[in-house]
């Protein structure tokens, strides 16, 4: 009797872990709903669908006309493979699509109208992928309220305001494309963190930011960026803009702007710091330190490079060169330390003759080895055009064939 009792115990056991393990699968089970916009169903209808304890994958066919809105987790919205998927906002007053959940995914989707295109608040692990966000009726991607997100391999265009906005949130935005957006390509504000080009293993994965009405990357109110491996052009598009019009802004910010960087053709300044901190130029990483600044500025927005009021500001293995005003300005209290870069060929524009190097107002530079280079350029080497600006350590660098030959002005301080 015994005997047998403890065969049915052992039995009912095997069963029991048997039974609980059969229900641990079903429950992890991701559940898969299709939405076929142009036979009248919702992307709100299928989130309703299935245990919300476990992952949902949407797939999208067709143009869904709808404000949606995700505040279940483990939700990948994902348009058909061979018969795209689209979300378009019909209202102006409300954003196109809202995340509120964590672990939410959004893959292979065109995004347009509504009021912003799409916005995390409150979320987590956010994943934007391989998606189109254009023609909405503000910005194109919003991240906010202690937010995380990833935007990768895609294309953010044509958006009346801003093409990306963190705010108070992390973002990493890598193998994407940021163009033609009415003010900001990519904009990080106050308490944000941005990292651009490069993903969370600090490998490679640079962007094309160009095209925008005002400045590529805006880094403002103690935000901070790491910024590398981007293409950066043709910004500043908007020449009635009093957003700027620069390649990289760092406004009362800070940015490490890394390497193999190719910052060309803005219309304002290459890169302009105003009471901000900027490293250009990071030997820490495995690419390139080497930052490329050429052909930016114009007579109102002069320079390749420039600190503004009391900004700090390291370059390091920058080839700054063919910038139309001078190649580097500090102005107002502003200063900065030189390694190993190269400053030539920079052309005059307005009211500046094309310095190499241009100090202003009280402004400094320590020049420190390896040897600087500051040649070609129309003007002189080297300016300071007040008695309280200085140069300490003109020996480490090579002056040659500008316009205007030695330091006029400088001083050791």
């Amino acid at each position: 009797m015994t005997t047998g009792t403890n065969r049915g115990a052992i039995l009912a056991l095997i069963a029991g872990t048997f039974l609980s393990s059969s229900i641990a699968l079903a429950k992890d089970e991701t559940k898969t709903v299709r939405v076929d916009c142009s036979q009248g169903k919702t992307i709100a209808k299928a989130l309703d669908r299935g245990d919300e304890r476990n992952p949902l994958l949407v797939l999208v066919r067709g143009v869904c006309n709808e404000t949606v809105w995700i505040d279940r987790a483990d939700v990948t919205l994902r348009g058909e493979t061979g018969f795209g998927g689209a979300i378009n906002g019909p209202d102006p007053a409300l954003d196109t699509l809202t995340v509120v959940a964590n672990r939410v995914a959004i893959e292979d989707l065109v995004i347009s109208g509504g009021k912003n295109g799409i916005v995390a608040t409150g979320a987590g692990g956010v994943q934007i992928r391989g998606t189109t966000v254009q023609s909405t009726g503000r910005t194109g991607i919003l991240v906010l309220a202690s937010s995380s997100a990833t935007v990768d391999g895609s294309t953010v265009q044509s958006n009346p305001r801003d093409g990306m906005a963190i705010e108070g949130s992390q973002a990493t935005v890598i193998n994407s494309t940021v163009r033609q957006n009415a003010r900001f390509g990519v904009f990080v504000g106050t308490g944000a963190a941005g990292r651009i080009g490069l993903d969370s293993a600090n490998n490679a994965a640079g962007n094309t930011i160009s095209q925008n009405g005002a400045t590529g990357v805006n880094v403002s109110f103690g935000g901070g960026a790491l910024v590398g491996n981007n293409t950066i052009t043709l910004n500043g598009q908007d020449l009635t803009s009093t957003s700027g019009r620069s390649g990289i802004a760092v406004v009362q910010a800070t940015a490490d702007i890394a390497g193999s960087n190719t910052i060309a053709d803005n219309t304002g300044q290459g890169i302009f710091v105003r009471s901000g901190s900027v490293q250009i130029g990071n030997p820490s990483f495995a690419f390139s330190t080497v930052n490329t600044i050429t052909g930016n500025g114009d007579a109102v927005s002069a320079g390749g490079v420039f600190a503004f009021l009391g900004a700090a500001l390291v370059i390091r293995d920058a080839v700054i060169s063919g910038n139309r005003g001078f190649g580097v300005g500090f102005s107002l209290r502003s200063h900065g330390q030189l390694f190993n870069s190269q400053i030539q060929n920079n052309v005059a524009a307005g009211a500046n003759p094309g310095d190499g190097i241009r100090l202003i107002f009280g402004s400094g530079l320590l020049v420190s080895p390896p040897n600087s280079s500051v040649t070609g350029n129309a003007g002189a080497g080297i300016l300071c055009t007040d008695g309280e600006s200085s140069v300490l350590n003109t020996g480490f660098l090579g002056l040659a064939g500008n316009g205007i030959a030695g330091t006029p002005g400088c001083t050791a301080f």
